[in-house]
């Protein structure tokens, strides 16, 4: 732990922290050292982003949008002649580690012509060597069962000029996802990744969903039923003590989708709220009458 302190306070990079040490509260304390994130959205309307934005984002990183660390923006309304220009705007400003560009075709008018595909690429490279940081693209494949390739010409220029590519698909008898790894420069991923999404509308491991309802789980609880379980009438407790008594003791919040979810809305209601202290420790105080919970 010292030695991340050190390199936080450095600000130099950091590699391998979530395999040498496993508490998710990890996660918190490196995004408030300010790794920062944008999203462009080219292709949904903006009651579609901000619907993803509030209702998937918000409940599975379990509280209110950090609107100093993410910020999204909908280029949907301009021509596409503009959007990589303003692209280029909203990463100079926010100066993120992360860029999600969904989708990279709505910058071109012909996804066949090369030139155009040449343009946006080495734009794009340009953009990540100034910024530092990572861009990634989304693409829709071929629609052809024999032809599953990125779409047009703009397709093999991003497989071409990409430092790893990945490929989800869903299955639309089971409604299952898969996300794999096609192609990489360095690090071979051979794992799938397998998830389906719930009545709620967020994704949930396969793995996770099946132990839950093969033990008959429910899949919803009210955050104040965990709150007075938990808590016990105490004021304030260490983030991962909490995070470890929940997940104890109601089994199916062992799902972390599911307890992000639950600490969204224990946080949009005022029953919880997250303190940090200068040492990144991270502590919830919950903020409920006595008379109503026991």
């Amino acid at each position: 732990m010292n030695l991340l302190r050190e390199k936080m306070n450095r600000e130099a990079m950091l590699r391998g922290t979530l395999v040498s040490l496993t508490d998710p509260c990890l996660c918190e304390i490196m995004g408030n050292a300010g790794f920062d994130c944008v999203w462009i959205d080219t292709e949904q309307s903006e009651d579609s982003t901000h619907e993803i934005l509030c209702h998937r984002i918000g409940a599975l990183i379990g509280e209110p949008i950090p609107d100093n660390q993410f910020f999204v923006y909908n280029l949907r309304r301009d021509n596409w002649q503009d959007r990589l220009h303003w692209a280029q705007l909203c990463i100079a400003q926010a100066k993120p580690d992360l860029v999600i560009l969904d989708g990279i075709r709505d910058v071109v008018g012909d996804i066949n012509n090369y030139t155009e595909a040449q343009t946006v690429l080495d734009t794009l490279l340009s953009i990540a060597s100034w910024s530092g940081a990572c861009i990634v693209c989304v693409l829709h494949q071929n629609k052809a069962l024999e032809d599953k390739t990125l779409r047009g010409a703009l397709g093999t220029e991003l497989q071409n000029k990409s430092y790893e590519t990945y490929e989800c698909q869903k299955d639309p008898d089971t409604r299952l996802f898969t996300l794999r790894q096609t192609a990489t420069r360095k690090y071979d991923i051979t794992q799938k990744l397998e998830f389906t999404v719930d009545q709620e509308g967020l994704p949930v491991l396969e793995e996770e969903g099946a132990r839950n309802q093969e033990q008959g789980h429910k899949t919803t609880l009210d955050p104040q039923v965990i709150v007075q379980t938990i808590a016990r009438g105490e004021d304030v407790m260490r983030a991962s003590v909490f995070a470890k008594l929940v997940k104890n003791k109601f089994p199916e919040m062992r799902n972390n989708y599911r307890f992000n979810g639950f600490l969204f809305d224990a946080f949009n209601k005022g029953i919880m709220t997250k303190e940090i202290l200068k040492t990144g420790e991270i502590f919830y105080r919950f903020n409920y009458q006595q008379n109503e919970l026991f």
